[in-house]
């Protein structure tokens, strides 16, 4: 399930680590309309949450002492594999549609749910809407990119867990191969993070590749990263439209 929320910015900057925002806005949202999946997903640390989310600014252009110019407008995109999550993060952000987002405000425009996507063969092509985060059991604050080593069994371990939690798999595995893949730092929580964006390939159960659409591929989801989105087969090259609308 998926959801597309418009805001209206009061200001039109943001911090570098605009991300961890979002989530406190999510994060509240789902306080609202419904403390009892918040208290399952928010009461203990490290608890694996069924979504992930990304940010686009369509007025982005560029950032100057560690904010992002980014214009009037930011849209939310939301993505989860659970009904409840999905209704509660629905009906708060409507329940509050004003939020205060650092130095600046969101006003809710609009929240729509967008058209269901179900993936029915073994092997799909994914374009990233955030970038990936991939790390390691023995070194959890160092970010692997593909090809590195130790990449891999990151990314199977990642995926092994959301399917263990999930979908009550414990053997969830799939083959990753990269298109057109670039490294991507980011700031978040005082922290620079290496990951990626791109397109790649996947290859595995049709259940598992559903479940990484629905709430992301690698560690911090719930933070921000690891959205994707289904494209063509055909489709070789990131988009010039990512490259300068998202960061």
């Amino acid at each position: 399930m998926r959801l597309q929320v418009t805001y209206v910015l009061d200001k039109g900057a943001l911090p570098v680590d605009y991300r961890r925002g979002f989530a406190s806005l999510l994060k509240e949202a789902i306080k609202q309309a419904n403390p009892v999946c918040y208290e399952r997903f928010y009461s203990r640390v490290h608890v694996l949450k069924p979504f992930t989310f990304s940010v686009f600014f369509p007025g982005l252009k560029g950032h100057e002492n560690n904010h992002f110019t980014v214009g009037s407008k930011a849209i939310l995109y939301f993505a989860t594999s659970s009904p409840e999550i999905c209704t509660a993060v629905c009906n708060g952000i409507l329940y509050k549609r004003k939020f205060p987002l650092f130095e600046n405000t969101a006003l809710l425009q609009n929240v729509f749910l967008k058209p269901r996507i179900m993936i029915t063969q073994k092997k799909m092509m994914f374009k990233t809407m955030s970038p990936v985060l991939v790390n390691t059991k023995g070194n959890p604050d160092w970010y692997l990119l593909p090809g590195d080593e130790g990449f891999r069994e990151g990314l199977g371990f990642a995926v092994r867990e959301v399917c263990r939690a999930f979908l009550d798999l414990p053997e969830g595995k799939v083959e990753f191969e990269p298109i057109s893949i670039r490294r991507k730092v980011v700031r978040h929580y005082n922290m620079n993070m290496q990951g990626f964006t791109g397109i790649f390939e996947l290859q595995g159960d049709p259940q598992v590749l559903n479940l990484i659409y629905q709430v992301g591929l690698g560690v911090r989801r719930s933070q921000g990263f690891g959205m994707l989105e289904v494209v063509p087969m055909a489709y070789r090259e990131t988009s010039s439209t990512e490259e300068t609308t998202h960061e």
